[in-house]
């Protein structure tokens, strides 16, 4: 965009007059990070709004202000969630469920990433949370465990009607789509007995899910997100994708979640070897202070400590839990939306080149 206080040499001095809301949005965009390392925030859903942030709670205004607020704080991404419930979705009585996607759902997903783009900001996009299809009453807990199993045809039918929508408007934004999440922390569901075989059975439906992504988008870097520990190694998730369990599957990148004190994951040198072996980057997709107390000095130190511990690692980015103050033991922002100290820390690491 013109520099609007620029003299005009012509005129002798006389100043351009501001652009007309058609000249801005015409104006080029600006150039998406590149950063070494990336800096990121969690919004998983905006507000208190959980599982209705795109549909009956979407609010643009508190969107932008969010988004304003992660550049400002040193942001080049934002993590975004779409259906930690099934919002916006028709669901059937029985198998299989999904039926349609309302289009304001979509409408507004687009808008949000409209948004994102308008400020050079990375949206990185989780489809479905296994923490919440294991605990959330019916008929979303059939839902989720369908999915996630294919049982009666639902694993397609979610495909068909929600996830092939969305990908048509994903491709609409792809510029700044910085990754696709199949599911959150699907250990949740290994722990939770979703699987008879807590090791192929969950491979299997990140595998299915990836190629399907890949037919409709094929430009899309997919990924699961690796949480608390599974049912067969109980080390932490680092050690998932040490051992393999993420590898083999079609991902374009491994996503780690950690909560630590002192910032720091055992286990991450076997994790950097094997996506050095599978020829892929990792992400620190999460990371906090582990207990849940409010206090800034030990966000401070837990977050110093994330960010130089992965830089020094083979991580290419760390996105902290989270920007608004709906977790307040967690969150970056005060009630008031003013900046907890930890703020300095991630604006000094989004300014490195």
């Amino acid at each position: 965009m013109a520099d609007a206080s620029a003299a005009d040499a012509g005129d002798g001095g006389h100043q351009d007059a501001e652009p007309t809301d058609a000249e801005q949005e015409q104006a080029p965009l600006p150039p998406m990070p590149t950063q070494t390392f990336l800096i990121g925030y969690n919004e998983a859903w905006f507000g208190a709004n959980f599982g209705s942030d795109y549909t009956t709670a979407y609010d643009l205004a508190y969107v932008q202000k969010i988004l304003d607020g992660i550049v400002a704080g040193g942001g080049h991404l934002v993590r975004l969630w779409f259906w930690e419930t099934p919002q916006g979705l028709t669901l059937a009585a029985s198998p299989p469920l999904t039926e349609a996607v309302d289009p304001k759902f979509l409408a507004n997903v687009g808008e949000v990433l409209t948004e994102a783009r308008k400020r050079a900001l990375w949206a990185y996009i989780t489809l479905l949370d296994a923490n919440t299809i294991v605990k959330i009453f019916e008929p979303y807990h059939t839902w989720g465990i369908d999915i996630l199993t294919g049982n009666g045809g639902a694993r397609e039918a979610f495909n068909d009607h929600a996830l092939g929508p969305l990908c048509q408007v994903l491709d609409q934004h792809k510029d700044v789509v910085f990754g696709i999440d199949i599911v959150n922390e699907i250990q949740a569901a290994t722990q939770n007995v979703v699987y008879a075989d807590s090791w192929n059975g969950p491979r299997a439906f990140l595998a299915q899910e990836a190629q399907f992504i890949k037919s409709k988008i094929p430009w899309a870097k997919v990924t699961s997100s690796a949480g608390w520990p599974s049912d067969f190694i109980q080390q932490g998730a680092q050690w998932d994708i040490g051992k393999g369990f993420y590898s083999g599957l079609g991902l374009d990148f491994y996503d780690l979640h950690a909560y630590d004190d002192s910032g720091s994951y055992p286990g991450a040198t076997a994790m950097c070897n094997r996506a050095a072996m599978d020829g892929v980057p990792v992400y620190l997709g999460e990371f906090g202070q582990k207990t849940e107390t409010i206090d800034d000095t030990l966000q401070y130190v837990a977050t110093g400590y994330f960010l130089n511990n992965s830089m020094g690692l083979c991580l290419k980015g760390a996105f902290a839990w989270r920007y608004d103050p709906q977790e307040s033991w967690w969150a970056y922002m005060r009630a008031d939306f003013t900046p907890r100290p930890a703020v300095q820390i991630m604006q000094t690491f989004g300014a490195l080149p």
